[in-house]
């Protein structure tokens, strides 16, 4: 099987839930601040959700373009020993119109919702990341991440973060057909325990049933202010190292916070 045929199409505005694998999840669609690992948000003292909404102008959460996201998304060496740059980007972007029922979209940062956000986008940019000991497939144990930066006119908006945590218990499972070979993958969604970052975070953890083989992907998004940035972290036949994509998670935000 060549590297094409094994791609994976994730969001990574995904999305959404927020970016390549796009997702979300929030049950409270009133609440502000930083979420609970799973399904839960927290309020932030002294918050309202208005006034969360209204981003920020400055620091890490303001308004930047291309040569800024780029500048902070996480190198190889920010992930630890033993990765290195991805030429084949083989974890990609999900589209709305290949996920079955369209309903579960949001789940990849995608759908209506998503669509609207798009249309104040400025910039936005992607890195591929791979271990350096992958062994040739099938059935094999292989690790590949795909990171992605966003930046938004307006700040991006909490409610899709809500919205998408509201569709976890609807959409534990649910299909995407893969751009590449037209074949369909099976994918199940769980909520996944992971650190507070940002004004928000979504954590999932999405197993997918592809032809030959199973992906097992860590799908995170964190928003700040104007700007999102999503990790997928996948193995092929195996379970992602959540640990590595933290540090993916943290090393974008500081590479943000650098630019802001």
């Amino acid at each position: 099987m060549t590297r094409s045929t094994r791609a994976l199409a994730v969001t990574a505005a995904v999305a959404v839930a927020l970016s390549g694998c796009g997702l979300r999840e929030r049950i409270q669609p009133t609440t502000t601040g930083t979420s609970t690992p799973a399904s839960s948000a927290t309020a932030t003292p002294g918050s309202s959700a208005t006034s969360e909404d209204l981003g920020t102008l400055t620091g890490a959460g303001r308004p930047m373009d291309e040569g800024e996201l780029r500048a902070a998304l996480p190198s190889a060496g920010d992930l630890g020993t033993g990765w290195e740059d991805d030429p084949a980007k083989t974890v990609s972007e999900t589209q709305a119109a290949q996920v079955t029922p369209a309903s579960c979209a949001p789940l990849l940062q995608k759908g209506p919702g998503w669509d609207e956000v798009m249309r104040t986008e400025r910039a936005r940019v992607q890195v591929n990341l791979q271990r350096d000991d992958n062994p040739p497939p099938p059935g094999t144990r292989r690790d590949h991440m795909a990171v992605w930066a966003y930046s938004f006119d307006d700040p991006y908006p909490t409610r899709l973060f809500d919205e998408a945590g509201a569709l976890i218990a609807d959409c534990p499972d649910f299909d995407v057909k893969q751009e590449d070979t037209g074949n369909t993958s099976s994918y199940e969604s769980t909520a996944l325990g992971f650190p507070q970052l940002g004004d928000r975070t979504l954590a999932l953890r999405l197993t997918i049933q592809q032809t030959f083989e199973t992906m097992t992907i860590d799908f995170v998004v964190v928003k700040i202010g104007h700007n999102t940035v999503s990790i997928a972290n996948g193995t092929y036949n195996g379970t992602p190292d959540v640990g590595v994509t933290e540090k993916a998670a943290r090393a974008a935000l500081a590479g943000l916070e650098e630019q802001g």
